[in-house]
């Protein structure tokens, strides 16, 4: 009687609950076919995919490859490859204290996660924090975009078909399905959307002290130099700003430049425009829907269009734009523009370039274009942003190696590769001691003395790599320390030769000899004061 009163999504969260309750999510092998299976669902259903990404943005077969599901198959590639060792315990460096306990780092699962998928690329930032959550040992909630309709409904056939739907369960719907979801408990919600919404995620996300990942967006600069080649820069900006019809969290928002060469930017980025009729080109996509193809027109008002400006919006199309003299209170520059328009503001130079964008709220991405190296070190030592290029746009969300992620307005947490593993799991600190050599302790037990403070200084404080020898060498040390007092208990000389020989045997330098000598006085002092 109970379940019939839940919502659909109350449903969902405790049969996910549920099911990460069973164990059967923690398991290396499960982790691994599930992800093989998920990898397999994109080379079957290849077809299905696109088809409804042309429906909701006209996107191309190979366009939804080249941007949807070749970077989730080298995602999926990367996590199988490398789960055993992501998922190992992680030995740690230790102090003199610890040098004989078992001190490490164990990942360990969160429990069920919230994810929150995006409409301008919702099968890459969707699927993609899926992944980091499966291989992370996790339960997962998954929440399409709405406004991508046909692609949310081909997620919810699709997923239960090829993953454990028990602990993987779709949730469609609008505002207020995902409003209901916020009202339950999760262990960790990752939203990828505008900070707005953000907001909303996180403050529903306080009632349960739940951690967040927020991947937002934001007015990310691009800074082009004078000193660089010219054409092939904004041959790049252009493909970074007009491809999915702009809308890309990391597309470069607008262009910094020189007033004198502003003519000459302007004609370099109307040569990378698609054909002549970018509305008959396949590769050119759509505005989502009319509400953000109206919000996109109503930033032209008071800027002047250099190149393009046509639009139809009974097929949702802006034709790819370039804005000249655009001023700092412009309408286009009072938030982030998602769509194809490409403003230019003139600065004198970099430092005034470095002095707009520091006005600004920090960006999810920068850009620099430059032949100077020093100009490209300014931008980075002098600026924040969530990621940086130099030369280029884009590219760096393909680098699993590197961790995607805002900072500031822009957004909290980070993932890819092995950084969504690590933003969903629990990095459970671990100590593991014997019971015994107890006499090292002593100077941590009342009554406490000036001189046990200085020893617990030293044991605590001195944090070295001694190598396995070294290792070996202070632990017969430290065995004195907790060794009974008996009569034929080994004198101080005993073990100094017994370090000699080690060393010797070893051939290794003895770098540490005058620590080892001073542990070894110290110890036997201790022993005789204390046993």
């Amino acid at each position: 009687m109970r379940a019939h009163m839940m919502s659909k999504e109350q449903q969902a969260v405790a049969r996910a609950r549920k099911a990460f309750e069973t164990g059967r999510s923690k398991s290396l092998e499960h982790r691994i076919r599930q992800l093989k299976n998920l990898q397999r669902l994109f080379i079957e259903k290849q077809s299905v995919i696109s088809d409804a990404i042309k429906k909701d943005l006209n996107k191309s077969v190979v366009g939804t490859q080249l941007y949807e599901t070749l970077g989730l198959e080298g995602e999926i590639g990367l996590a199988i490859k490398k789960l055993k060792e992501w998922a190992a315990p992680r030995p740690v460096e230790k102090n003199l204290m610890t040098i004989s306990d078992t001190v490490y780092i164990k990942p360990e699962p969160l429990g069920v996660v919230l994810i929150i998928g995006a409409w301008n690329y919702p099968w890459a930032v969707t699927i993609q924090p899926l992944i980091g959550a499966i291989a992370a040992g996790n339960a997962a909630v998954v929440k399409p975009s709405e406004v991508c309709v046909h692609t949310a409904k081909v997620m919810e056939d699709l997923l239960p078909l090829y993953i454990d739907k028990e602990l993987y369960p779709v949730v469609t719907g609008g505002v207020s399905e995902t409003q209901e979801l916020l009202r339950q408990r999760f262990d960790h919600i990752f939203y990828t959307g505008n900070s707005v919404v953000g907001k909303l995620i996180m403050e529903a996300a306080a009632k349960h002290l739940t951690p967040v990942t927020l991947e937002l967006g934001g007015k990310s600069p691009c800074y082009i130099d004078r000193n660089c080649d010219i054409s092939i820069a904004c041959r790049r900006v252009a493909w970074g700003k007009y491809t999915n019809c702009g809308q890309t969290c990391i597309a470069p928002d607008y262009i910094l430049c020189d007033p004198s060469i502003q003519d000459r930017v302007i004609e370099e980025v109307k040569k990378e425009f698609y054909t002549d009729n970018p509305k008959t080109c396949p590769d050119y996509g759509r505005i989502i829907n009319q509400r953000h193809f109206k919000r996109i027109i109503n930033m032209l008002e008071d800027s002047t269009i250099a190149v393009g400006g046509d639009n139809d919006e009974s097929d949702c199309y802006i034709a790819p734009t370039v804005l000249r003299d655009v001023k700092p209170e412009a309408k286009v520059m009072q938030e982030e523009i998602f769509g194809p328009l490409l403003p230019i503001l003139s600065v004198s130079g970099l430092d005034e370039a470095i002095k707009f964008i520091n006005k600004g709220e920090k960006p999810l991405a920068l850009y620099v274009f430059s032949s100077d190296n020093k100009v490209i070190t300014r931008m980075a030592d002098d600026t924040s942003s969530g990621g940086l290029l130099a030369n280029d746009c884009l590219v760096h969300f393909s680098v699993n190696s590197l961790p995607f992620g805002g900072v500031g307005n822009s957004g909290m947490g980070c993932y890819h590769g092995k950084y969504s593993f690590d933003q969903l799991s629990h990095l459970r600190g671990c100590l593991i001691k014997q019971l015994n050599m107890e006499g090292v302790n002593s100077m941590r037990y009342p009554p406490h003395t000036p001189k046990k403070l200085g020893w617990a200084r030293f044991f605590i404080l001195q944090n070295v790599d001694l190598g396995w020898v070294g290792r070996m060498v202070l632990l017969a040390v430290l065995a004195v320390v907790a060794a009974p007092s008996h009569p034929n208990q080994p004198t101080l000389f005993h073990w100094c030769l017994a370090c000699y020989l080690l060393w010797h045997v070893s051939a290794t330098n003895c770098q540490y000899a005058s620590l080892f000598c001073i542990v070894c006085r110290n110890a036997f002092h201790i022993a005789s004061v204390h046993q």
